[in-house]
This record gives C-alpha cells, structure tokens and sequence, in this order.
C-alpha cells in the first residue's frame, strides 16, 4: 500500500513537470531537488530555474547578464531570441547575430547558460527568450531596461570641496581715480561655514556709513559675501587707505589716489576774434601775392631793355 502511494506521488509530481516545464518550489520537494546521487532525475524532462531574475535594469554603456537556468537538459539545445523585432542570437554557443557585443556564454560550475550584452544601447531594452528544443517548446523569459546612469547617487561618497577663509578687494591693492569719478571697492568675504556677521569698511581707520555720495551694497549666499562701497563724486578728501574687515575672518587693505583731471590747452581765439582773423589773414596773403608779381614783372622788364640795348649796338 505504501510502495502504490509512493508511485502515484512520483507519477503526479511528472504530470506537473510535463503540462508548465517548470516545477515551483512550493511543489518540488527538498529529496526531489536535483543532486549528484537523485536517481529520480535520470529520466525526468527538463524545467527552469525559477530562482534567477527574470527582470534586468543595466546602465547606459555597461555590460547585461543575462541568465537561464535549465535542469535535466541532456541532449537538448538551448537558444536565445528577442522577440520585439523577433531575432535569434544564439544557439548553445554558436551566435547567429552579427552584433559583436552580443554572446552565448555557459557557465558549467552553475549550470547556467548566460547571454552577455556589453556596452548595452538604449535600443537593446526588450524581452528575451531562452527556449529548450522540446516539443513543445520551453520558453524562459528575461526582460532587459536600459536606463541612464544616476550620477547623483555618489554625491555623498564624493569628498565636497571647502573653500578655504578668505577676504579679498577686487583690483589690486592700488587704485587711482581722477578727481570727480566714481570710486566703486568691491570686496569679496568667502567662509565654509555660513556668514552671518557684517563686513566693515573703514577709511583711514574710521569707520565708513553711508551718506549723501556715499553707498554701501551687500549680497550675501551661503558661502560667500560680496559689500561693495561707492564714492559718486570722488575728491581729494577720499584718498587713503580702505579697510575691508569681515569680523574673526580677517581684513584686506586698499590705497587709493587721487588724480587732476588733465585740462585742455584753451585756444588763444575765441569765436568772436575768428572772423577778423580771417579777414586779416585773406589780405596779409594778398598783399604778398600782389608783391611777389610786381617784383616778377619788374625784373621781367628790365631784362627785356638789357636786351634791347644789346641789340642796337
């Protein structure tokens, strides 16, 4: 009685086998796993692995793994296509698609047939099928998605640069500015940590407040302070020394000098004095011209009576 049960649960259990070619895990049986000494495994059909992945996510430009597990193969080959366009790649080793990046690996320590892609598009996203040559056909599928790397997940492992302290005016230490012009001094605070206290600025030693000609700007970030002080209207007063001090942070210093305006050489004629000056310049040149042709004729006279004299001795 117990010899028949035992028949009827093998014969059942090769009944499920046959119709889905797969057996799930809750039906399989620890005894009836397939191992080196299970002689049950000698003459049942093949099946699947249901164990591996069957939904790939690879990144843009990297190598997919995929894979296909069939237990019980013997004598049978193992194919992968892509069904959407349908294409055959491989059958057992041999590779039919003139892709390079595409091969049929076999992995006999896991018992695993592996189809890599490298350097995997965009366009080889799709569903692939791992087919046994039974009758009918078994069919595993894998399905492939290649997405675009997110390289925003290694911003926390990536060390963040910190700016080091510093307080710096713009420009250099000198600055000359004519008399009358504006005299703009940018100064730039930067700090790692948050700036909260306020940048000073001090003309010889004494501390500068906005007033009539005089402004003071601000802006302020996270990292980085920028006060800028503005002279409309620059005298001599205004030369000196400027102090930018940002608190424990530290200070920078600027000289500034004052220039004259160069002044045009003014015209010795004025609009009132030009017209006679062009009347008086018209004759001058006149009366030069007129002399010089009197003097041409004189002289062309008396070399006309040389001559005639010459002639009548």
């Amino acid at each position: 009685m117990y010899l028949r049960m035992t028949w009827v649960f093998i014969l059942s259990t090769a009944s499920i086998l046959d119709m889905t070619g797969c057996l799930p895990d809750k039906h399989l049986l620890s005894w009836l796993k397939p191992n080196p000494i299970n002689i049950l495994t000698l003459n049942a059909p093949p099946y699947f692995d249901s164990d591996l992945p069957q939904k790939m996510v690879t990144n843009l430009g990297d190598t997919a793994f995929l894979k296909c597990k069939v237990i019980n193969l013997r004598n049978r080959m193992v194919s992968w296509l892509k069904t959407d366009p349908l294409q055959i790649i491989s059958t057992g080793m041999y590779t039919f698609i003139k892709d390079p990046r595409y091969s049929s690996e076999y992995m006999e320590e896991e018992n695993t047939w592996v189809l890599r892609i490298t350097k995997v598009e965009y366009e080889d996203s799709g569903m692939f099928d791992c087919q046994v040559n039974t009758d009918p056909l078994m069919t595993y599928t894998v399905s492939l998605k290649v997405v675009k790397k997110d390289y925003r997940q290694f911003l926390n492992d990536a060390p963040q640069y910190a700016a080091d302290p510093s307080v710096k005016i713009l420009g250099g230490y000198e600055h000359l500015v004519k008399v009358g012009s504006v005299l703009n001094l940018t100064c730039v605070v930067t700090t790692p940590t948050s700036y909260n206290q306020m940048t000073r600025w001090l003309h010889n030693d004494r501390i500068v407040t906005p007033k009539t000609g005089v402004s003071l700007l601000s802006e302020n970030t996270p990292h980085t302070s920028v006060s800028c002080l503005i002279i409309h209207r620059v005298q001599h007063r205004d030369a000196g020394s400027y102090v930018c001090a940002a608190g424990d942070i530290g200070h920078d210093m600027a000289v500034v000098g004052i220039i004259e305006e160069a002044t045009p050489v003014k015209s010795f004629l004025t609009h009132n004095m030009l017209i006679p000056f062009i009347i008086l310049l018209s004759i001058t040149s006149f009366i030069i011209v007129l002399g010089i042709v009197r003097t041409v004729a004189k002289n062309s006279e008396e070399a006309d009576s040389c001559s005639s004299r010459k002639s009548e001795v």
